[in-house]
């Protein structure tokens, strides 16, 4: 008689646990419903980076035509080009 009834303890226990991860489910799933979406059309709005924002650049001097295209595109205006045009190169 008494594994009865502590098993019919446990097994309410354990349906009370199951209703209580259950509604901390559905409360999550309905914060995420009511926000706004974040979606940014890229090339007509940027993503504004915090002052901090440390991104890597990757940057090859080998295939560098001094553009500054990656001057314009840097989002932390980071790279400063300076290059000089040499038009004294002699063929030989």
């Amino acid at each position: 008689m008494f594994l009865m009834v502590s098993g019919s303890i446990n097994y309410s226990q354990q349906t009370v646990r199951v209703a209580r991860y259950t509604g901390q489910g559905f409360t999550i799933t309905l914060s995420h419903a009511n926000r706004l979406p974040v979606t940014i059309q890229y090339p007509y709005e940027k993503i504004i980076s915090s002052e901090r924002f440390r991104g890597q650049i990757h940057f090859e001097f080998d295939k560098c035509i001094a553009c500054e295209v990656c001057v314009r595109v840097c989002p932390i205006d980071l790279p400063i080009v300076d290059w000089k045009l040499e038009t004294d190169i002699q063929n030989k």
